[in-house]
């Protein structure tokens, strides 16, 4: 059985996982420069808002919230709560780069999961799975 849901979320998420690779080379760009001008953190910021966004669709479509692991908070968010890039220190530096790394796996496992969501859904039958649920109406819920 194809599930319509399941395989947009699938698309949803390895779309936005590939604007976050685009966005994470900007910062990079950005970091490696040393020097930022008005119109850099203008294109940071802006690409930030546009991401935060999508990824604010992407969560409530998806109904997950951040499982911590080694971590108190979504790397994500925490990436997207950015204010400034021009005066970061260096251990802020650091801490974000281990928060893309960290963000790069959380996006990843939600992707494999709804992967193996579709190869479980792939082993229903589409007839079998109205039947049941036609039954379900039809017959009186037992206490």
């Amino acid at each position: 059985m194809i599930d319509k849901r399941t395989e947009d979320n699938i698309k949803d998420t390895k779309s936005f996982l590939e604007s976050w690779g685009k966005f994470h080379q900007t910062y990079i760009n950005l970091i490696s420069k040393g020097t930022f001008t008005k119109d850099d953190e203008a294109v940071f910021f802006d690409t930030k808002m546009i991401l935060s966004e999508r990824y604010s669709v992407l969560t409530s479509s998806l109904e997950f919230k951040y499982m911590p692991y080694n971590r108190l908070s979504d790397p994500v968010s925490e990436i997207l709560g950015l204010d400034n890039i021009s005066c970061m220190s260096e251990k802020r530096i650091k801490k974000i780069e281990d928060s893309w790394n960290d963000s790069y796996i959380f996006l990843n496992k939600i992707l494999e999961r709804l992967k193996n969501r579709r190869k479980r859904l792939e082993n229903f039958s589409a007839v079998g799975v109205r039947i049941k649920r036609f039954m379900e109406r039809m017959l009186p819920q037992k206490k």
